[in-house]
């Protein structure tokens, strides 16, 4: 659970192993069938959770072109990994790639589209993470010629 405000930021100190808990689902219209063939899945930290449930998914959803993920994520162990790289290695066109910004630097536009090789006005991205993380890659992307109604974001923060 991620601290963003004043009760969430309490909630470990206010709740105790074995309580009682009301979760409810997801909200959203976060959603890859709105994108067109190639599309590019942009994970920062714990924005993995959209894209995870999408590669699980495959079989029921497909994705009409071809899937490049990008899990970004700060040292150590990026928890999922291995299950994605798995999904990914057996299908043809998904591709999971996974950027460790401490030792790779951090992700931008010019790899994403150097890696994909998919001019930028055929791309729909999709991206979740961290606010600064997706603000930079939103902007890279539109000034390397994706187009603004390709390009999806999850916010995973209080609104």
């Amino acid at each position: 659970m991620k601290a963003l405000g004043d009760y969430t930021s309490r909630l470990r100190e206010l709740l105790e192993p074995g309580m009682p808990a009301v979760v409810g689902g997801p909200h959203g219209r976060f959603s890859h069938a709105k994108g067109g063939g190639d599309q590019v899945w942009i994970a920062g930290g714990v924005g993995v959770a959209p894209f995870l449930s999408w590669m699980r998914a495959l079989d029921e959803h497909p994705v009409p072109g071809r899937v490049d993920l990008y899990y970004a994520f700060s040292g150590g162990p990026a928890p999922f990994a291995e299950e994605l790289v798995a999904i990914a290695d057996g299908r043809d066109g998904v591709r999971t790639h996974l950027v460790d910004s401490r030792a790779d630097g951090r992700l931008t536009a010019d790899r994403i589209l150097a890696d994909t090789g998919v001019p930028g006005s055929r791309l729909s991205v999709f991206l979740c993470g961290p606010e600064p993380m997706l603000r930079d890659l939103q902007r890279q992307l539109r000034a390397a010629g994706v187009r603004w109604h390709r390009i999806h974001r999850e916010y995973f923060d209080w609104r």
